[in-house]
């Protein structure tokens, strides 16, 4: 077994408002930096798989139908296969989400 750690704060670029990265992906789970700058959203989307939303630094809104969670460091929201959410940065936001994959 190979472990290679992944350093967070060297995988963003600082472009645009708006950037996303996947930092690891495997068969069985994944993982992806967000950043929201300047009041930047995420439009309503889903993920297929169950995925944890943990807020790295930044504030900002993590919207599932009619609810609102504030987003701050530390916070960390798990989310259900298929739940439609929206992020926005206030003014910004970065995010790591899991993905967790079945097993193949």
């Amino acid at each position: 077994m190979t472990i290679t750690p992944i350093r967070l704060g060297e995988a963003l670029r600082g472009e645009g408002d708006r950037e996303v990265r996947t930092v690891l992906a495997d068969e069985r789970r994944k993982l992806v930096l967000i950043a929201l700058r300047a009041g930047a959203v995420l439009a309503a989307h889903h993920a297929i798989h169950p995925i944890t939303i943990h807020c790295l630094e930044g504030q900002g809104e993590l919207r599932v139908g009619e609810e609102v969670f504030p987003m701050s460091p530390g916070v960390v929201v798990p989310l259900d296969a298929h739940v439609v959410h929206e992020v926005e940065g206030k003014p910004t936001l970065v995010l790591l989400v899991t993905m967790f994959r079945d097993k193949k």
